[in-house]
């Protein structure tokens, strides 16, 4: 199934705060990175990690008993740089990789195919200015926001290329960039595979994403029971109930969750 099929409709410009989770040790936070986090930045090596984020994380995981997890388009050695030197759950590459909170690592072998779809896209790079490649080890980016008219002929590019290759790659387009992916990963499943383990297990996930890659997200968390939260306000369908205006409103919200939780008198 295609990740924007069953979009339910357009959230409202006036969109109200979320509401703070009553008692967190009943939910598991799934947070994606760039764009909910990270504001978007002109290439993905430019993006800033606001000072206070990662202690903010790390809070918010041990509030929740460690029933956190970064599922992001990034691959896990990326986002273990950026919030250096703290290391998070994270599904990785949109799920390809999955990394739990005791360190136990799993994910597909890269695609056979990849390679050379990789020189495709590098090609084409080369042959058109701002635009630019980003190799994952199992999946690929190429991003255009730095010449956004190229949009279409990315895109076209990339599905080229990806005819010619064995099935088990899936294109996904996204904000300034479409990617190739393994078929069977998506933000989704990596959230149904925390939340089959402990300390996710028999929890309520509340997911917050920005992007057509976090739909799948969105889905896992309204049929289980949770919340679901877009970020941005801009006219987009998507399967999310809630909303949060940018990052900026992303951290805020977290950091009075945490103080709000912390104010919550205990329950015998």
């Amino acid at each position: 199934m295609n990740l924007i099929d069953n979009v339910t409709g357009p959230l409202a410009d006036d969109e109200p705060t979320p509401p703070f989770p009553q008692d967190l040790t009943k939910w598991a936070l799934f947070l994606d990175v760039d764009g909910t986090l990270l504001d978007i930045a002109p290439s993905p090596d430019a993006v800033i990690v606001r000072p206070e984020l990662p202690g903010l994380l790390s809070s918010l995981s041990e509030a929740l008993d460690g029933a956190l997890a970064l599922v992001t388009g990034r691959e896990i050695a990326v986002i273990d740089r950026l919030f250096d030197p703290l290391k998070f759950a994270v599904g990785g590459i949109h799920g390809a990789e999955l990394r739990f909170p005791d360190g136990e690592r799993r994910g597909a072998p890269p695609h056979p195919d990849l390679p050379r779809i990789v020189e495709d896209l590098q090609a084409f790079a080369r042959a058109n200015e701002g635009i630019l490649v980003e190799a994952k080890g199992r999946a690929v980016a190429i991003h255009y926001r730095l010449n956004p008219e190229l949009g279409e002929a990315v895109e076209a590019c990339v599905r080229g290329s990806v005819e010619k290759a064995e099935s088990g790659l899936e294109v996904q387009p996204g904000k300034m960039v479409v990617e190739v992916r393994p078929g069977r990963a998506d933000k989704g499943q990596a959230m149904i595979a925390f939340l089959d383990e402990a300390p996710y297990l028999g929890r309520m996930p509340l997911m917050i994403g920005d992007d057509w890659t976090d739909e799948a997200g969105f889905r896992v968390a309204n049929d289980r029971g949770g919340r679901s939260i877009r970020v941005g306000r801009d006219k987009r369908l998507t399967e999310a109930h809630e909303s949060l205006a940018d990052p900026a409103a992303v951290i805020e919200w977290l950091s009075e969750m945490l103080i709000h939780a912390a104010l919550m008198p205990e329950k015998n």
